[in-house]
């Protein structure tokens, strides 16, 4: 199956408690965002009173980074492995997330920090495979769509969580806020089980695909959609692009405050319109994904980012680099859900769902996990105006090779259709 052209097939009829219960599995990912994305308004205030220097800030961003990108990569294979549990994993997601954010509140030392955050980006990140696997299988013919609604969703959490913890910590110490954490997760888990328990075609996606096949098995159907060049370009897009894109939600604060004095709030403001414009671009280019080929719709958003790095380099400050700072949103978190869609199109009816997304969660963490502490040498070395030129770098440099899938002898009438013909 090639990534430009996902299949059509819908087997299961929906109701309207199935309908529901799609709703709370992509409205429960925003918890993951809202508070993934206020450590990051957090960090600049961390930063300070650890005495951090750029390395070790980086630092944070690679456990980050690699604790997530390593649980989806195993926990994705043996969640096709274990297909009944998936929902289970879905809850235990949440709960345990909250409890890593928890400890991180509690952690007195950097290194307990980092070790508590490694546990809530794994706990977080586990998530993904379960529920885009879920959401893969159940909107087959609508699958760059629906992965991109999911985005869109923590795209709302990326917004709410920068603007609740910059307001916060004008009058809350950012430990307590992590505190509020694991009961918000425990209460989001036990409202997710209460209208997953009997929306029937879910049940029946946990149920109909768990014949069993042994560890071996899964590994080999693994091994042959590798074979492909398709997907390992694929993956090449997205992590290069990840080195970019890595670099920026956890830079931009600290750019912020150490270039501009700026206060939490106004981190705060500019981390949620960053990703405030992906709420309404990301399920458009979805569509436009499941219309007109993942592949052409990658490239332009690779383009746009470039571009949009490159003018926030050159500006620097002020009323227009907060502009381009909310376009660079509309393009931001885009290219994710349609690698993931694209990759599950390869994979579509080899019962490889979790794997397919836990792989690219792994691909994205070699190469995200090195972006924060690559830029934190580069930042100390020539100071903090390197850092949009070096994303700038890096989107362009995944746009070319995606261009190159795109223009690639893989699919001669994909070719032809690219250029026109």
């Amino acid at each position: 199956m090639n990534a430009d052209i996902p299949e059509k097939n819908d087997a299961v009829q929906r109701s309207s408690g199935d309908y529901i219960a799609t709703g709370g599995i992509i409205f429960s990912h925003s918890l993951q965002h809202l508070y993934g994305q206020g450590f990051y308004v957090i960090l600049p205030v961390i930063y300070t009173s650890l005495g951090l220097t750029p390395i070790a800030a980086g630092f944070i961003g690679t456990v980050r980074q690699v604790s997530g990108g390593a649980a989806s990569m195993f926990g994705g294979v043996l969640i096709d492995k274990l297909q009944q549990w998936r929902i289970l994993i879905l809850y235990l997601s949440l709960v345990i997330m909250g409890l890593g954010y928890f400890l991180v509140g509690l952690s007195p030392t950097y290194l307990l920090i980092l070790l508590a955050l490694g546990l809530a980006g794994a706990a977080g990140s586990i998530w993904h495979p379960a529920a885009l696997g879920l959401l893969s299988q159940r909107y087959s013919e609508r699958r760059g769509f629906m992965l991109a609604v999911h985005r869109s969703t923590g795209n709302a959490g990326d917004v709410l969580g920068p603007l609740i913890a910059g307001s916060l910590l004008l009058v809350l110490a950012w430990q307590k806020i992590l505190f509020g954490a694991f009961p918000i997760a425990v209460i989001l888990a036990f409202l997710l089980w209460l209208v997953l328990r009997h929306a029937r075609s879910w049940q029946q996606l946990t149920t109909r695909t768990t014949n069993p096949r042994s560890l071996k098995e899964q590994l080999v159907a693994l091994k042959d959609v590798l074979r492909g060049k398709e997907l390992i370009l694929l993956m090449l897009v997205s992590g290069i692009a990840g080195l970019g894109q890595g670099s920026l939600m956890l830079w931009l604060p600290l750019y912020l405050q150490q270039t501009q004095n700026m206060g939490s709030l106004g981190i705060g403001l500019h981390l949620g319109l960053l990703s405030g414009v992906g709420i309404a671009s990301g399920p458009v280019f979805g569509i436009l994904s499941d219309r007109i080929g993942r592949i052409r719709v990658i490239f332009i958003i690779l383009v746009a980012k470039a571009t949009l790095a490159a003018l926030m380099a050159v500006v620097g400050s002020g009323t227009l680099f907060t502009v381009l700072v909310g376009l660079m949103g509309a393009f931001l978190f885009a290219v994710n859900p349609l690698v993931q869609a694209g990759a599950l199109d390869i994979a579509a009816g080899k019962r490889l769902e979790g794997s397919m997304i836990g792989l690219l969660w792994g691909n994205n963490a070699v190469f995200g996990g090195i972006s924060p502490v690559l830029v934190g040498f580069l930042v100390a070395s020539f100071g903090y105006g390197v850092l949009f030129w070096f994303i700038a770098a890096m989107e362009a440099l995944a746009g070319i090779t995606a261009l190159i899938l795109m223009l690639s002898n893989l699919h001669p009438h994909q070719r032809a259709d690219a250029a026109g013909v």
